[in-house]
C-alpha cells in the first residue's frame, strides 16, 4: 500500500518536488539571521574591546599609583605604570606577591591591617599620609584611598587602591611648621627682651631723677648764695652744670615716655582726632604765634586708640614741623587723613628744611640726630616715640622728604582701628 500524496491547502495533491524551494528559502533566512547575530556580537565585542583599551589607557596614564589586590591573601593582581615608577618595581615582579615581599615588616603590617579593615567595613578609607620605603626613591609619603570591590552577593573580591605621592608637599609643610615655630620662639624671645629692656629703661630713668634733682638744686643754691664769690669763670661753670642737668632731665623724661608706650599702655577707647588736634594746637599756640606759622587741620576721623599716645603723636609731629622750619618763609603745616583700601593714613606735611631720604630710617631711632643740638634743641627721641606709638596701634610710619623741600610724615593704621566713618574732609 502506497503512502498518500500530500495535499495543498485546498485539498488538492502537491508534488513533493515543489516543497524543496520552500525549505531552501527557510535555510537561507536562518543563515542570514545567524550572520546578523554574529555581526551584532562581533560589534559588541569590538566595542567592549575598545572600551577596555580606553579604560586601560586611562589607568596607565593616571599620574597616581593604582593597584589591585585579591581579597583572600591580599596579593597584587594589578599595578599601573605610575606605581612601577614610584615603587621602583616592575609589575611582573609584583603580581602574585604581597606587601611582605617588598616592604619592611612594620610597613607591611600597617598596609595589611589597613586593607583588612577596608574589606571588613566595606567602606572607603582615606589615609591622608602614610610612609612607604621604595626601591628607587627611598622614603616617600603617600595620600592613599582604598575601597573594596564586591561580587553580586556582597562578598569582597578585590581591594582597589589609589595613592598620590605627597612627599614634596609634606616636606614643605614640615619646613613651614618648623619656620613658624622658630618664628614664634623668636617673637617670644624678642617680646621678653623688649619687656625687660623697657622695664630697665623705666627703672633706670626713674632712679636717675632723684640725684639729678639734687644736682640742679645745689647748682641753683650755689649760684644764689655764692654767685658773687664765684666770679665770671665760676658762674660760667655753674651755668653749664645747670644746662647739662636740664638736658639730662629732658632726656630722662623722653626715655620714660618711650618706655611707657608699651609698659604703661592703656586700653583703647574711641578717640576723636579732631579734639586731639585742637588740644595740641592750644598747647603749641605760643610757638605757632612766634613762628608766624599757619597750621591747617582737615576733618579727621574717630579711631580706637590710646588718647594720651595720640596726643603725644600729634604734639611731636606738629612740634617738629615748627622747630625744623625754613628761613625762607613762614612755616606752613597741614594735617589730613585719607583711606586707601583697608588702611587709614594720617598725613602731617610741612614746608620746613627737610632732609635726605637716605636718613629716613635713622631719624626714627632713639638719640639719632641729623642736625646740631645747638641749632635745633631736643633729645632725638621724639620720632622714635612716634614710631612706637604707631606700631602699638597696629600701624607704621613712613616719611617723604628732600633737603629744602619740607617733609611729609604718614601714619598708617588699619581701617579696623577706626569707627564712626565716613567723615568729612573739608578744611576747618
Amino acid at each position: 500500500m502506497s503512502a498518500p500524496e500530500p495535499e495543498d491547502a485546498n485539498g488538492t495533491l502537491e508534488d513533493p518536488e515543489d516543497a524543496a524551494p520552500k525549505s531552501m528559502d527557510e535555510l537561507a533566512l536562518a543563515i542570514a539571521a545567524l550572520h546578523a547575530e554574529i555581526a551584532v556580537r562581533k560589534q559588541a565585542e569590538d566595542e567592549l574591546w575598545t572600551k577596555d583599551r580606553f579604560l586601560e589607557s586611562i589607568i596607565e596614564n593616571v599620574p597616581d599609583m593604582i593597584f589591585l589586590k585579591e581579597a583572600r591573601e591580599l596579593r597584587f593582581v594589578r599595578l599601573n605604570k605610575a606605581g612601577e615608577e614610584l615603587l621602583g618595581v616592575k609589575r611582573e615582579e609584583l603580581i602574585g606577591k604581597n606587601d611582605y615581599d617588598f616592604f619592611p615588616a612594620a610597613e607591611a603590617d600597617f598596609f595589611t591591617e589597613s586593607d583588612r579593615e577596608v574589606l571588613r567595613s566595606g567602606t572607603l578609607r582615606d589615609i591622608e599620609a602614610e610612609p612607604i620605603h621604595t626601591r628607587s626613591r627611598g622614603l616617600r609619603w603617600l595620600h592613599t584611598k582604598k575601597i573594596p570591590i564586591r561580587d553580586e552577593n556582597g562578598q569582597p573580591l578585590y581591594l582597589l587602591g589609589i595613592s598620590e605621592d605627597i612627599t614634596e608637599r609634606k616636606l614643605a609643610e614640615e619646613a613651614k611648621q618648623r619656620a613658624e615655630e622658630e618664628l614664634r620662639r623668636s617673637a617670644s624671645d624678642l617680646a621678653r627682651s623688649n619687656a625687660e629692656l623697657e622695664q630697665f629703661a623705666y627703672v633706670a630713668s626713674h632712679d636717675l631723677q632723684e640725684p639729678l634733682r639734687k644736682i640742679q638744686a645745689f647748682a641753683d643754691l650755689l649760684v644764689k648764695t655764692s654767685g658773687a664769690a664765684l666770679g665770671a669763670e665760676g658762674a660760667d661753670y655753674a651755668q653749664r652744670i645747670q644746662n647739662a642737668a636740664a638736658r639730662m632731665r629732658a632726656l630722662i623724661q623722653d626715655l620714660l615716655t618711650l618706655s611707657r608706650v608699651t609698659s604703661q599702655a592703656k586700653p583703647f577707647v574711641a578717640v576723636d582726632l579732631n579734639g586731639i588736634a585742637r588740644d595740641v594746637l592750644a598747647d603749641l599756640e605760643v610757638a605757632i604765634v612766634e613762628a608766624h606759622a599757619s597750621v591747617k587741620v582737615e576733618r579727621l576721623p574717630q579711631i580706637m586708640g590710646d588718647p594720651v599716645q595720640m596726643r603725644q603723636l600729634f604734639q611731636n609731629l606738629i612740634g617738629n614741623a615748627l622747630k625744623f622750619r625754613s628761613e625762607a618763609g613762614a612755616p606752613v603745616v597741614s594735617v589730613s587723613a585719607r583711606e586707601t583700601g583697608n588702611e587709614l593714613e594720617l598725613i602731617f606735611a610741612d614746608n620746613g628744611i627737610g632732609f635726605d631720604e637716605k636718613y629716613a630710617d635713622r631719624i626714627f631711632r632713639p638719640f639719632q640726630r641729623l642736625h646740631s643740638k645747638d641749632r635745633y634743641p631736643g633729645t632725638g627721641i621724639g620720632l622714635a616715640i612716634c614710631r612706637k606709638i604707631a606700631e602699638r596701634h597696629g600701624g607704621s610710619v613712613r616719611v617723604k622728604s628732600a633737603p629744602g623741600m619740607g617733609a611729609t610724615f604718614v601714619i598708617t593704621l588699619l581701617v579696623s582701628n577706626t569707627e564712626g566713618r565716613p567723615w568729612e574732609s573739608e578744611p576747618r
